[in-house]
């Protein structure tokens, strides 16, 4: 009785001295409910837990949107995590009439979701400065415009290039290139499980200086790839794409019509599917094989039935070009049908999460009616391993194929690989690559001095800013299918990558 008597004297004595507190933060009245977060994703699709209590107040939601109506940009080739399928499904809680242009993108299947929407978060994770002030007006935009369904991925770059061993032109090159896509949902009935939304694509690109507005590296190196998969051959403003999409069952089915890209849909690996921020050289950012068209009347059924298995075709007619309208130069005898078939486990093997596509083609450009068959294949090597491994592999015929009748590229990427080194842990979206592609042309009229042609190309991405990269690139070229030096020539890349 003496010592209870004594342990309740303490305690009051210590709440005399404000000690109470201490005793009080020892009751059981905490909860497990995790902090409020923001989802970010790295560039490779993995979901990344961020508090907002780590984030500087100017990239936060503001108080109209909220954390519910947060989503990522997705990556293209991987499938919408749980995660963020959830916070969707909280954004959309309560709001199951017809509306126009709703602030929350509709239900469609996880591979489908990442190929067909855009998030309203332009900020990826890890970068070596957390916050420049440039990025609070990038984000607060993306913010308010998605509340009226539009949503977009503005992606810019400043690259300067080196060659040694030019067949012709400059050694050196620079040039600028803005891409925007973007889908502006216009309709969803919740209802009847379906909604319909406008999509487009902006490109625009200039030369830094003379040689950079009418050369490129491939014409000057006399390579079938191009070392950088952004270069175009129209300077200023195209549109390659500007279609409507309609969900249906749910987000089960979707369809697009009117003039479509089909690379945008067709080919993603999360791995290697941009020139800004991963592999640069344009064999392993597409295959040229598959005649994926763009700047053309199209249509695109996809199809996914389970989170697993998806289906897509995508039909094009027309013999238009960069720059063009579809109706320029119109013509039947200029079509392609390409599909692709794709199997994406959550965990294949034990290894973690792959993507297994195959791809069968068949085309005419004004002449025989041909065919090709295509692979595209990703998988992480372990559920907690930083390598992740691609393939691209594929044959067709050469009056068809999109300049390589035969190509293969492979390559690996490790994420993170200052962090895993030890060095500098804050680093969890910097990349490293090496790929190999080598190709055959498809039928020309240029003289073909080299048959097969060899690059290997290794880069680095550095995440610089939430919004922004660094990448330095070197390429080493063998035998350049138009080139009579058989080589090796090194082309060396430093790209400043801006993604708004």
């Amino acid at each position: 009785m003496k010592r209870l008597l004594i342990v309740t004297a303490l305690i009051e004595f210590g709440a005399g001295l404000g000690m109470a507190p201490r005793v009080q933060a020892v009751e059981p009245t905490s909860t497990n409910a995790p902090p409020p977060h923001l989802l970010l994703l790295d560039d490779l699709g993995h979901v990344v837990r961020v508090p907002i209590g780590e984030l500087d107040r100017l990239l936060l939601p503001p108080p109209g949107v909220g954390l519910t109506h947060q989503i990522p940009n997705p990556v293209a080739g991987s499938a919408t995590t749980d995660d963020v399928s959830q916070r969707m499904q909280e954004g959309r809680e309560g709001r199951e009439e017809f509306q126009f242009f709703p602030a929350v993108p509709p239900r469609l299947m996880p591979y489908l979701a990442g190929i067909d929407e855009y998030g309203n978060t332009a900020l990826r994770p890890g970068g070596l400065i957390s916050f420049v002030p440039l990025d609070a007006l990038v984000q607060g935009a993306k913010y308010r415009l998605s509340e009226v369904g539009l949503r977009y991925s503005l992606q810019q770059s400043f690259t300067g290039i080196g060659m040694n061993e030019v067949m012709k032109g400059s050694s050196t090159l620079g040039f600028y290139t803005f891409d925007l896509k973007a889908g502006w949902a216009v309709l969803e009935a919740p209802s009847a499980g379906s909604a319909g939304w406008i999509t487009t694509q902006v490109e625009a690109k200039t030369g830094l200086g003379d040689a950079g507005n009418t050369q490129s590296p491939k014409s000057n190196l006399g390579t079938l790839t191009e070392a950088n998969d952004d270069w175009s051959s129209v300077n200023g403003f195209r549109v390659p794409a500007l279609a409507w999409q309609q969900s249906l069952r749910d987000g089960e089915v979707v369809v697009v019509a009117g003039m479509v890209s089909q690379r945008h849909y067709l080919d993603a690996n999360t791995a290697a599917h941009t020139a800004r921020g991963e592999f640069m050289n344009s064999g392993l950012v597409h295959s040229q094989v598959m005649p994926l068209a763009d700047y053309n009347f199209g249509l695109n059924l996809q199809w996914q039935p389970k989170n697993e298995w998806y289906a897509m075709i995508g039909a094009s007619a027309g013999n238009a070009t960069a720059g063009h309208t579809p109706w320029t130069d119109f013509s039947w005898q200029h079509w392609s049908l390409v599909s692709e078939f794709g199997y994406a486990p959550t965990d294949f093997l034990g290894l973690g999460s792959g993507v297994y596509r195959l791809q069968p083609f068949v085309a005419d450009a004004g002449g025989p009616t041909q065919a090709g068959l295509c692979f595209n294949l990703e998988q992480r090597l372990g559920p907690d391993s930083p390598f992740t491994w691609f393939g691209r592999f594929g044959f067709g015929g050469s009056a068809v194929t999109a300049g390589a009748s035969e190509q293969a590229g492979t390559g690996f990427v490790l994420q993170a690989p200052l962090k895993h080194i030890g060095l500098v842990p804050k680093l969890v979206n910097d990349l490293f690559g090496v790929g190999f592609v080598w190709s055959q042309p498809s039928a020309t009229t240029k003289t073909i001095y080299h048959e097969n042609e060899y690059i290997l190309e290794s880069f680095y991405t550095l995440q610089l800013t939430p919004t922004m990269k660094l990448q330095p690139d070197l390429q080493v070229v063998w035998n350049p299918a138009f080139s009579p030096d058989a080589g090796p020539a090194l082309v060396s890349q430093l790209q400043l990558n801006l993604a708004w």
